[in-house]
């Protein structure tokens, strides 16, 4: 095999997924007769090229957080050539220069400099006038065979949509596919996906894992994979509906792209969840195959790739009409819906082997019936098989049976396709929401702010985002007090996650709230004698939801801790449950209804009873009315609370 890098135990850039080749040596670069390194720096630096967005996108050059320059995201020491060419465009141009007429040898690389980085000779090579070969790259035989296998015809960027069960994915997540020239149409599962994520490991999980993503404890380098093995990873374990988007680039923009992928092989970068992340990384990508696009200057705080995708879709021309692929579990669903009570049971109950496919129930039903009980039979053992792999291989000998009791009935599937959602990721709001409201409580009148960086909550509009899920992200609300009219904070959500997953006869999931931050509650509303101080809090509980994408109905335990200075003995421990319906009546229109007990019965004593129905109307696709209306009940006091306010998405 040929002596490849690996990340981490995350596959090297798919160099050794893609060639099976005997060792080739590397010869040096082709002979530069006359090449003066001088003169070459000299028109270099006359034609002002380290300034150029080419060359900075090429060395992933940004700017400083604070004060004048740059500094490159790259985290590798051997991706420079340049002591200072971390920081420093025009060095690290004047040294690859030197390396490449001098043929120099990079370390851990075994190549020359002209056999490893290739967008950067040949972008010299073409801004200097030179003749292709002047800067070596006749003998880089590993690289062309590993273009030669790519083949490269066209990039497509792939969005497989949020999973909030896991930290790293509750926002989705973004890579691309290279599809080859040779590939027949409709073979997209044959590609190549280019991913960047974090290395880290099998065993990172849980908080520790959140807590690493979020602080750059990790390296993030790129991998080059099947693309099937990305599609049965999204699609059919974690379940995410996944979709493709082409992207309109020329032969050129394909060719630095792929180029610099070379490049890549072996180079690390800090990994940030928030920020340096999946999204971000690959519009750098997209920034060397057209550099004009400036996209990542746009995303200096946070990247969520779905903002990243609507960020290519002003581009005009750029990106054009995506194609969506279902998940195994949604898939799994339409075809189940299709299917009535009673051959929804038949069809569980033969893939957990309890019935014989002699069964009169079974024989009984007219082929194209007994063609469907088999086929969702058959994909929910599967469906099985990819969330619990330890039931193999006994479940996969039965699963081979079904499919062949499937193929003895001459009929086509009878189920109709998938339907493509109306709204696709890119259509949908802006995850950066500004909300101004008018609140009523306590008999007061008073001024709500609220600013979220990120997500999406039940309340907003739906489209384009996963059914049933709520993220909030540093959300915080300020209240101007209607007694001295000061701006005060009322509360910050650091993070809240709502995931409700729908249960029927063949599905048996758990949802799931959590809720993290700052609030004043509880507070003199809750406990009697207590300031209505700011204090943290965690709150929430495993659930269950039943219904679909139009009427959906759940049930929580609560678990609730407060932590206080106003409380005595500085803390709160409560216990209770909430119970709610969201409904979609009509397009644009979204409601909520809850009600829920919380008893406190540790720490300071007291308790918080509520009831309110919320609803938003969307305005435009970013800004909607929403308003509430509720009763609390506390140990206090009882009253209606009322509020309605604009929400602004940018």
């Amino acid at each position: 095999m040929a002596r490849l890098a690996v990340f981490s135990g995350v596959s090297a850039l798919g160099w050794a997924l893609i060639l099976s080749l005997g060792w080739a040596g590397v010869a040096s670069a082709a002979e530069s007769p006359g090449a003066d390194v001088a003169a070459l720096q000299a028109r270099a630096a006359e034609q002002d090229l380290a300034a150029s967005p080419q060359w900075r996108s090429l060395v992933h050059y940004e700017a400083n957080w604070l004060g004048d320059g740059l500094h490159s995201t790259v985290a590798s020491d051997n991706f420079f050539l340049s002591p200072a060419g971390r920081t420093d465009p025009a060095a690290e141009l004047d040294a690859t220069l030197a390396a490449l007429v001098e043929d120099r040898h990079i370390e851990g690389r075994d190549k020359p400099a002209s056999c490893v980085f290739i967008a950067r000779r040949k972008f010299l090579t073409r801004s200097l006038g030179l003749a292709p070969q002047a800067l070596g790259g006749a003998d880089c035989n590993e690289y062309r065979q590993w273009r030669a296998a790519l083949s490269p015809d066209r990039i497509s960027l792939i969005f497989p949509t949020a999973f909030p069960n896991s930290p790293s994915s509750m926002f989705g997540h973004t890579l691309l596919r290279i599809d080859s020239s040779r590939a027949a149409r409709g073979t997209e599962l044959l590609s190549y996906a280019v991913n960047f994520a974090a290395a880290a490991g099998d065993d990172a999980k849980g908080l520790g894992f959140a807590w690493h993503g979020l602080t750059g404890g990790y390296p993030g380098i790129f991998g080059l994979f099947p693309y099937y093995e990305k599609v049965k990873q999204y699609a059919w374990i974690e379940h995410r509906d996944v979709w493709a988007y082409p992207l309109d680039l020329n032969d050129a923009e394909t060719e630095r792209l792929v180029d610099h992928l070379w490049e890549m092989d072996g180079v690390r970068f800090d990994y940030y969840f928030l920020t340096k992340n999946c999204s971000y990384q690959l519009l750098s990508l997209l920034e060397v195959a057209r550099p004009e696009l400036k996209l990542t200057e746009q995303y200096s705080w946070y990247a969520i790739p779905a903002d990243t995708i609507r960020t290519l879709a002003d581009v005009p021309g750029l990106m054009e009409t995506p194609r969506y692929r279902p998940s195994l579990e949604t898939t799994l669903r339409w075809q189940a819906d299709q299917l009535d009570v009673d051959q929804r049971d038949l069809a569980r109950e033969l893939a957990a082997d309890e019935v014989a496919f002699d069964d009169a129930r079974l024989t009984a039903l007219a082929p194209a019936d007994r063609a469907a009980v088999l086929e969702v039979a058959h994909d929910y053992l599967y469906y099985r098989l990819q969330s619990e792999p330890e039931k193999a291989p006994a479940d996969q000998a039965h699963a081979n049976a079904i499919l062949l009791e499937r193929s003895r009935i001459g009929q086509p599937s009878p189920f109709t396709e998938v339907p493509t959602p109306e709204t696709p990721p890119d259509q949908g709001h802006r995850t950066l929401r500004l909300a101004s409201s008018m609140i009523y409580e306590a008999d007061d009148l008073s001024l709500g702010l609220r600013l979220r960086p990120a997500y999406h909550d039940l309340l907003d509009d739906p489209g384009g985002y996963t059914d049933g899920a709520e993220i909030n992200f540093l959300d915080l609300g300020l209240r101007v007090d209607p007694e001295d009219g000061e701006l005060r904070i009322d509360d910050l959500q650091l993070l809240n996650i709502v995931s409700l997953s729908p249960r029927n006869d063949l599905f048996q999931p758990v949802s799931f709230q959590i809720d993290t931050g700052l609030r004043r509650r509880p507070s003199s509303n809750v406990f009697d004698d207590v300031d209505n101080n700011l204090g943290y809090y965690l709150q929430g509980g495993p659930g269950l939801a039943w219904g679909d994408s139009e009427l959906l109905g759940y049930v929580f335990g609560l678990g609730s801790l407060d932590a206080n200075s106003a409380l005595s003995p500085g803390y709160a421990l409560g216990a209770g449950a909430s119970t709610g319906v969201l409904v979609y009546p009509m397009p644009d229109l979204q409601i909520k209804a809850e009600a829920g007990m919380l008893e406190y019965l540790a720490g300071d004593d007291g308790y918080y009873r509520w009831a309110k129905v919320q609803q938003q109307f969307n305005l435009t696709r970013e800004l909607g009315l929403r308003t509430e209306i509720g009763w609390e009940n506390t140990a206090v006091d009882a009253g209606v609370r009322a509020v309605i306010g604009l929400q602004a998405y940018f």
